[in-house]
């Protein structure tokens, strides 16, 4: 791993830090549910300078524009966003660093954008031979006469994260039950509905680092279900401590571990993700495993995100982690600086290093 040392600005969304912007509904599906706790900020910042990098902590989007603005540069931004709005909004940081040819930490606005559209990554990861769930969308009610998949079914929001929109409900049993869970969240996050066959076997996270052929899984992890009438990952789980996901080192234990690993990275690769992230999976009744949700953009808690806890349960530490997300970024890193680009009156900026401006 490179011990260059850099400049690095590090971007995040932080939790409250404007609440007067977000939707209604309970806490664990508010607008800010897959934002940075401060802590987890400042733990990243330290590791970045005990790692010997300069850090400086820049913010959300708007600070990272009027930073640039005001000419400032870094080698490489360690981004933790995840936007407000849209589709797009776990890539619009990324894509803004793109046009000032500034390299960032995990996958290209393009791969952001696709992942965090479920259909859309089940129908890529399809073509390129990886398995998924049957499915259908549903935009309006009128779509949901057209619904042609057994039950039971499940339904979530063609483009949330951290859960949300997954409750207790969303596994439905009928057509009536199937309609009143749409239109629920329909109301509730504004966005079509993904219904997919339902999986009943057990689910799992794998961790994976790295892109292209270098990919290679950290570990697997399965959910530990307290309550058999909610096997599955609901928003309100993954904001209780007490029922988070327990970490396992299954690796190298079973055959059914390493090919569950095996096809996480097969999904990274084929969807073009880079760096770190975590690939969901679930098994139906006969124990085939299928691909739920690829996150390139995954939490890095070092208390309860599943990434760093994967990366401990298997011996290494939340450093050495970080150290390998620089790594694999630091390879995107041009080998001259980038010329300037034009700023707005009285933009200014100052040559150093290979950071170019900063």
């Amino acid at each position: 791993m490179s011990h260059a040392r850099l400049v690095v600005g590090l971007t995040y969304n932080l939790r409250g830090e404007s609440m007067e912007t977000f939707g209604a509904g309970p806490p664990e599906e508010g607008d800010d549910a897959e934002f940075d706790e401060w802590a987890t900020v400042q733990t990243v910042a330290a590791v970045l300078e005990e790692l010997g990098h300069r850090c400086v902590v820049i913010g959300s989007l708007p600070a990272l524009m009027a930073r640039l603005l005001r000419g400032e540069r870094w080698d490489l931004v360690f981004n933790l966003a995840e936007g407000h709005h849209g589709y797009a909004r776990e890539a619009q940081i990324p894509a803004l660093l793109e046009e000032w040819r500034i390299p960032a930490t995990f996958s290209d606005p393009l791969c952001l954008s696709v992942c965090l559209h479920k259909p859309t990554t089940q129908r890529l990861l399809r073509q390129a031979g990886v398995a998924t769930a049957p499915f259908t969308v549903v935009r309006r009610p009128d779509d949901l006469d057209a619904v042609d998949l057994p039950y039971p079914l499940f339904a979530k929001p063609v483009a949330e994260g951290t859960s949300k929109g997954i409750g207790i409900d969303s596994r439905v049993t009928d057509p009536r039950q199937l309609h009143l869970v749409c239109a629920k969240l329909w109301e509730r996050h504004g966005q079509p509905v993904m219904v997919e066959r339902y999986l009943p076997g057990p689910e799992y996270t794998v961790g994976v680092l790295g892109a292209g052929a270098d990919a290679r899984p950290i570990g697997v992890s399965q959910p530990l279900f307290d309550e058999p009438a909610e096997p599955f990952l609901t928003a309100l789980r993954k904001h209780d401590a007490s029922q988070k996901p327990v970490p396992a080192r299954l690796l190298d234990d079973t055959t059914a571990s390493r090919r569950i690993a095996a096809l996480a990275v097969q999904a990274w690769r084929a969807l073009g993700c880079r760096d770190a992230g975590r690939v969901d999976l679930r098994c139906d009744a006969a124990g085939e495993p299928y691909v739920l949700d690829v996150n390139p953009l995954p939490g890095l808690s070092p208390t309860y995100s599943l990434l760093p806890l994967q990366w401990e349960s298997a011996g290494g530490t939340y450093p050495e982690l970080i150290a390998h997300i620089m790594a694999s970024a630091e390879q995107r890193l041009p080998a001259e600086p980038a010329p300037a680009i034009a700023t707005a009156p009285g933009g200014t900026g100052v040559r150093s290093g290979r950071a170019g401006w900063r």
